[in-house]
């Protein structure tokens, strides 16, 4: 019997529109504010729902302005190819801790890790991550890009345990004992 193995993958969403958390932090901020007053005092015209509401319609539009990207890990020998390749900057500790110099490897490992990018309703769309992921990498803040570099890292490096649940199994068992 010959094994098959399929590389573990992970999902990456991209929020395509920065100016939403900016949007999304300040109706919450509103909303945390009208209910605390609210509380406080119930004999208030609060108008908390409406600004919940304000957060929920802003959490929407930040879900249609995602697009999520399908990252998948490497063969073993091309990571350690890539490893090897990039040994670790001297006096930088990140290198120093991972073995390697962290962001020349990912500039390298990120475009051939994407498999696939879908828009919000799952539409899979056309996206080459050989041409247009660096211009789109360029364009991220150190933090988007970071997100990317986690899920990298765990896919190639991670540990790939089974994973357990232990909220799904007691929900198991709390049905099971009804």
């Amino acid at each position: 019997m010959a094994l098959t193995v399929k590389r573990p993958e992970t999902r990456v969403s991209f929020c395509l529109d920065g100016d939403l958390k900016a949007a999304h932090e300040a109706a919450e901020a509103a909303f945390n504010e009208a209910r605390n007053k609210s509380l406080a005092d119930a004999r208030l015209n609060s108008p908390v729902k409406d600004l919940a509401q304000k957060v929920a319609d802003i959490e929407e539009e930040m879900k249609s302005s995602s697009v999520t990207f399908l990252i998948r890990g490497l063969p073993r020998g091309e990571w350690s190819e890539l490893v090897a390749a990039h040994a670790p900057r001297e006096g930088n500790a990140l290198d120093k801790s991972y073995g390697y110099n962290v962001e020349a490897l990912m500039v390298e490992a990120l475009p051939k890790s994407v498999i696939s990018v879908e828009s919000a309703t799952g539409e899979v769309l056309d996206f080459d991550p050989a041409t247009e992921w660096e211009a789109l990498a360029d364009d991220m803040t150190n933090s988007q890009y970071e997100d990317f570099v986690l899920a990298a890292m765990r896919v190639n490096a991670g540990r790939n345990d089974v994973p357990f649940s232990l909220s799904a199994f007691r929900m198991i068992q709390d049905s099971e004992q009804k």
